[in-house]
């Protein structure tokens, strides 16, 4: 057989780059682990609740991937009306680093935040009126305090490499009417997809889970204020600590937020200045005291939000 001409050689050479991915890879799975030789220290925080012994251990949180449940409610668990979806988009795992499958547990202060810098949307809107037995509250999903990350995050390729969201936060037009007096039902109710209450800082809260079930804060890259776009819509997965740091006159976290069944959810602190866990609260991750009553808790762990509805949400 007579030798290949040495532009077939160059042809095949070229031909081989497109098909592998020179121009970069094109499926997310398929990219190469460079986490191991990447430095990302630039982009870790250390949070105020992070600094003293009280509460869950940063630097080893309870991996929420396990934790999904659509049976029954069940404390530090989410009991969700659906099942993650293993083909839904989300961060590329062979790039985590700070996730310890071995044990189940993550390390927030090691873990990549989309940092500030010159994006600055308009500034969010938010209006609460009340009428009769309702609230209602309307945003436009932009912080009220304009404390947003440098989106989109396209512009940082360390980032990139590990979570592809290629989003750009957008005002959105969102209203909730939820009852000036809530009440627990019966039967706690299974926490739905999108939206499952809004802060007083404009901005509308999502379940702790990603499209594939998987704990949302620590598989995906959200902005040093906690936050993230799906697409333009911005939006929470847990309580950015700044909110609700105003506390009451007994050292408990004020009110951040209303979830969708009416009931009320504030920081992460209870009566005295505690920090609070998971055993401090019950299955729906709240608990009543007086003078508030039922209310819900954010915690730095595992569902950090709510994981059931107490109430009938609307």
């Amino acid at each position: 057989m007579s030798p290949r001409p040495s532009w077939f050689a160059n042809l095949l050479l070229i031909l081989l780059t497109l098909v592998t991915g020179g121009c970069g890879a094109s499926n997310p799975v398929d990219a190469p682990d460079t986490s191991a030789t990447t430095d990302l220290s630039t982009y870790f925080i250390t949070p105020e609740l992070c600094k003293d012994s009280i509460g869950p251990e940063c630097t080893r949180l309870r991996l929420g991937d396990s934790e999904l449940t659509t049976t029954a409610p069940a404390r530090g668990k989410l009991y969700s009306c659906n099942p993650g979806n293993p083909s839904a988009p989300g961060s590329i795992r062979s790039m985590i680093t700070w996730i310890d499958d071995a044990d189940s547990s993550w390390n927030l202060l090691a873990k990549p935040f989309l940092p500030i810098g010159t994006f600055v949307p308009p500034t969010g809107i938010l209006t609460i009126t009340e009428s009769g037995s309702t609230r209602t509250i309307s945003v436009t999903s932009l912080p009220v305090d304009r404390k947003i990350g440098d989106w989109p995050m396209t512009q940082y390729a360390a980032l990139t490499a590990i979570d592809r969201n290629p989003g750009i936060p957008a005002s959105s037009n969102r209203s909730f009417t939820l009852p000036l007096t809530p009440t627990e039902a019966a039967i706690p109710s299974c926490v739905s997809l999108g939206a499952i209450g809004v802060t007083l800082n404009g901005v509308v809260f999502y379940n702790a889970v990603d499209g594939r079930g998987n704990d949302a804060l620590a598989h995906e890259i959200v902005d040093v204020y906690g936050g993230h776009p799906a697409r333009e819509d911005y939006h929470y997965h847990f309580v950015p600590e700044r909110l609700g740091e105003a506390p009451l006159v007994d050292g408990h976290s004020g009110l951040v937020g209303y979830i969708r069944d009416g009931f009320g959810i504030y920081g992460y602190k209870g009566v005295g200045g505690v920090e609070l866990s998971n055993a401090d609260l019950d299955d729906c991750h709240g608990h009543a005291h007086a003078p508030i009553g039922y209310h819900y808790h954010a915690t730095i762990e595992y569902p950090y939000t709510i994981g059931c509805y107490r109430g009938i949400p609307f």
